[in-house]
């Protein structure tokens, strides 16, 4: 019991470690194209965890973002600095429990989930999710408020990261003439479902 124990930490670090560096790699991209966005982030919060009333262990994704930043409030004063990707902002740390309210309002009950957790949000009450089966395989998955049902978008936390980054690596974001991140949605698709090619979401 010992020897699994110890090699389950061992795994689990190894994804910590994973995560963060792609969430560093994030950080370092995105300012390249928006040098103010990285620090309107803000530092993290001391008692970030708190807000993750969970009877299991917080998802590793979440443990690298919030041990990080804060997030991004639905008010904040520069707009061109919401969106973590375009059209969606990263879900600031003291807006975790209302917009998870609003998520499971709109979300129909999924008997083979264990856990959603809602990560970006947009001004229409669409979300990308962080979703755990039973087995504890987590991926990320779009929910649309007029659909209410989750649409598989990457396999895995580390293939959120990575297909993120690599938009920003080909130029897929950019900004548009009032400074807004925006994104070419050709480009996308293709990179999107070359990264992602058991994804139906990228490839039908």
């Amino acid at each position: 019991m010992v020897i699994y124990t110890n090699t389950f930490t061992a795994v689990n670090n190894m994804g910590v470690v994973m995560l963060k560096d792609l969430f560093n790699e994030f950080i370092e991209l995105s300012k390249e194209l928006r040098p103010e966005y990285p620090d309107s982030l803000g530092n993290e919060k001391k008692d970030w965890s708190n807000v993750f009333q969970m009877k299991s262990d917080i998802p590793r994704l979440f443990e690298v973002i919030y041990s990080t930043v804060q997030g991004t409030k639905r008010d904040i004063n520069d707009q061109r600095l919401m969106d973590f990707i375009p059209g969606y902002r990263l879900i600031h740390i003291d807006e975790f429990v209302l917009e998870k309210k609003n998520l499971d309002n709109i979300l129909n009950a999924q008997t083979k989930i264990a856990m959603v957790v809602p990560l970006l949000a947009n001004y229409s009450s669409d979300f990308i999710c962080y979703v755990e089966n039973f087995d504890g395989e987590g991926c990320i998955c779009i929910l649309l408020h007029d659909e209410r049902e989750l649409n598989l978008m990457y396999s895995t936390p580390e293939k959120f990261l990575e297909t993120i980054n690599e938009f920003y690596k080909q130029h897929v974001y950019f900004l548009d003439d009032d400074g807004y991140l925006d994104y070419d949605w050709e480009k996308e698709g293709i990179i999107g479902s070359s990264l992602n090619p058991d994804v139906k979401y990228w490839t039908s």
